[in-house]
């Protein structure tokens, strides 16, 4: 790592590795499989952004449709099927491994 990187490192204060905070509005809730999913979007960064909108997995519904909410989630994910792809340009072939994430929420 270089210096310049190592200046640009943002302390992690009381925060656990994996660990997020979301705050926003709900869009929608379903249930599937024992499991309650909520869709949330979050605060834009400025007005020239788009928000982001995340998806949390929760063993219980905590916030309804139209509701501001906060909630601490862990991040997790897995590796999905892999396959093949060819470039337009050079016509090399590479497998691509796509990574699925998922959010749970800390009850």
């Amino acid at each position: 790592m270089t210096a310049a990187t190592a200046q640009k490192t943002v302390p992690l204060v009381n925060q656990k590795p994996m660990n997020v905070s979301i705050t926003g509005k709900v869009l929608r809730c379903r249930r599937y499989d024992k499991k309650f999913y909520t869709t949330i979007i979050t605060p834009a960064a400025d007005k020239y952004s788009k928000p982001s909108v995340v998806e949390v997995r929760s063993n219980s519904r905590f916030a309804e449709v139209d509701e501001e909410t906060s909630c601490s989630a862990v991040l997790g994910g897995f590796e999905g099927r892999s396959y093949r792809v060819t470039d337009k340009d050079t016509g090399e072939q590479r497998t691509i491994v796509p990574v699925n994430h998922f959010l749970d929420v800390v009850e």
